[in-house]
């Protein structure tokens, strides 16, 4: 309970110095008491830097996801419920078997075991510079269209990374985030259906980005990156994250307020628009120009001669010259 208390000061006082008689007296404990809950934050990877006569300070570069941290950066007047779990094989996996979660629910991991991507295709999701998260929405559903969910959640995570970092970041369609080539992040929506009625009763949107990663598997070197390894730069994930829920919240709201702009916002990061691309339609492999989005959101390929409509379901898509 002290560390928890005192990490929370610390949090709200991040980059200054708190003497260890102030933080004694606020948290009604011992000096003894505060330096044991500092050295057990240290243990945890937070960095804080003890000033002989003058107290201790949480570095504003900081790193470490914590309940405390979150509920700090996230504001006091954040309606997310916020969990942040050790280990676990899938922070989408883990909302949907816990019917008791409540709206706004937000899970973040510090590592995932069978991380998911769209189709079922794994996501590298073990390191622990990287931001793995879900978020359930289950009340006020009806503000939203779940059609666009995944463009909505793929056009946030874009525009707040590139925000943070400078990159200029593209969209691969569906729901991937490149740069130069690489992967660095990916989204997972799911939605679940009231049998009756056929209508939304729940959304989970998921969410992992390789934040702060140093190294990637070897079979990954060539086809993933992170912030860390394109700018040089170490980010706090607390920070990143929102950034992106900030984003997440309007461009939800887009999906059925104006679904138009959000496509057309979406599109301008479009990878490989207006190139040859190779796909997968009915389970044959063949090539077109990627021409468009329809009004649903799907993709519209020119191949020999015809204008074909794909669906997120049934595809795979790559640039032309990568055959």
């Amino acid at each position: 309970m002290v560390k928890e208390e005192l990490l929370k000061l610390l949090e709200e006082s991040r980059g200054e110095i708190l003497s260890g008689n102030d933080l004694k007296d606020t948290l009604g404990v011992s000096r003894n008491a505060v330096w044991k809950a500092i050295q057990l934050l240290k243990e945890e990877g937070h960095h804080i830097d003890s000033v002989k006569n003058k107290g201790y300070t949480l570095l504003k570069e900081s790193d470490v996801l914590s309940v405390g941290g979150l509920m700090q950066t996230l504001g006091a007047q954040s309606s997310y419920h916020v969990e942040v779990l050790e280990e676990v094989p899938s922070t989408n996996t883990y909302l949907k078997e816990s019917d008791s979660k409540k709206n706004n629910s937000l899970v973040f991991a510090k590592k995932q075991t069978k991380g998911r991507g769209r189709l079922g295709r794994s996501f590298f999701s073990e390191d622990l510079g990287g931001l793995y998260f879900s978020l359930l929405k289950k009340e006020d559903l009806t503000h939203y269209n779940p059609s666009y969910a995944t463009i909505a959640c793929a056009l946030s995570v874009r525009d707040a990374l590139s925000e943070i970092s400078g990159l200029p970041l593209s969209i691969k369609w569906v729901n991937d985030i490149y740069y130069e080539g690489k992967k660095l992040a990916g989204i997972l929506t799911e939605g679940t259906l009231e049998m009756e009625t056929g209508t939304l009763s729940s959304l989970i949107l998921g969410i992992g980005i390789n934040v702060n990663t140093k190294g990637f598997p070897q079979e990954l070197v060539d086809i993933a990156t992170s912030l860390f390894i394109e700018t040089g730069r170490t980010y706090v994930r607390q920070d990143v994250a929102k950034n992106v829920l900030s984003h997440l919240e309007k461009n939800l709201l887009l999906t059925k307020e104006n679904p138009a702009g959000l496509l057309s916002a979406y599109k301008k990061h479009l990878l490989y628009l207006g190139e040859e691309i190779t796909f997968l339609y009915n389970t044959q492999p063949r090539t077109g120009i990627l021409t468009d989005l329809t009004p649903e959101g799907h993709l519209l390929v020119e191949s020999e001669g015809s204008l074909l409509t794909l669906h997120s379901g049934e595809i795979s898509i790559r640039k032309g010259e990568q055959k």
